[in-house]
């Protein structure tokens, strides 16, 4: 045979091999064939219970214990999911699994724990073995100080600030753990004597990334309706 067709014949020989290995790769290692309703299997968060950094995608928060309140379903078929579009641009403090449904990129740092929103790109800050400071400044999301206990994350925040910037006098203390493929908050509100409790529930999406939404009254460029982006308006 010549060396010319021998040469065609090793390079198809390892043509159809290289492309063999390409399929036999598992779906779930390839971004693209990663679903971003949950139907995929993904990778498990680490195994470490202190390692919450990563995507959490919030989910419905669960009414308080005892209360016999139902958690609301699904909205009805048919109806427009909208999410990623700015309509009002006013502070909102953001508990561990808060965020308008839209994702939370946590980053865990020796001394400090920040929680990014992908709503407005709101951050929220947790010191980690600090104390809240003497003439603490109100702010949106409070001051929050935080430290472990075993393998929960115990949050202590203070100095809600109001829309006029002033203490709305709250004091919430949250409860964090890592359950599998779910951060789970447990929170108790105490607001001018009166206490309440609520969980939020968030889920590992490591397929997910955050992306820049802009807070600014009537800005609509960044809207996603149905998992698809609506350019409508740009």
């Amino acid at each position: 045979m010549p060396a010319d067709i021998r040469t065609r014949a090793a390079l198809a020989v390892w043509s159809v091999l290289a492309f063999a290995a390409i399929v036999s790769v598992p779906a779930t290692s390839r971004a693209a064939d990663l679903a971003t309703d949950g139907t995929t299997a993904l990778a498990p968060p680490p195994s470490d219970p202190h390692d919450i950094e990563g995507v959490w995608k919030p989910g419905r928060s669960a009414p308080p214990p005892g209360s016999g309140a139902a958690r609301s379903g699904p909205p009805p078929a048919g109806t427009p999911v909208v999410a990623g579009s700015t309509l009002v641009c006013a502070p909102v403090e953001r508990l561990g699994g808060a965020g308008g449904g839209m994702s939370n990129l946590w980053v865990v740092g020796p001394k400090e724990i920040v929680m990014i929103s992908e709503e407005d790109q709101d951050v929220r800050k947790i010191y980690l073995q600090a104390h809240h400071p003497r003439n603490v400044i109100p702010q949106p999301n409070g001051n929050s100080i935080g430290h472990w206990e075993g393998d929960t994350l115990v949050v202590d925040s203070i100095a809600f600030s109001d829309a006029n910037g002033k203490d709305k006098g709250q004091h919430v203390v949250e409860r964090i753990q890592k359950q599998g493929d779910r951060l789970v908050d447990h929170a108790t509100i105490t607001t001018k004597g009166v206490t309440t409790q609520r969980t939020f529930n968030s889920d590992w999406r490591p397929d997910l990334q955050v992306w820049e939404n802009v807070c600014e009254e009537g800005y609509s460029k960044f809207q996603i309706i149905n998992g698809k982006l609506d350019d409508t308006n740009s």
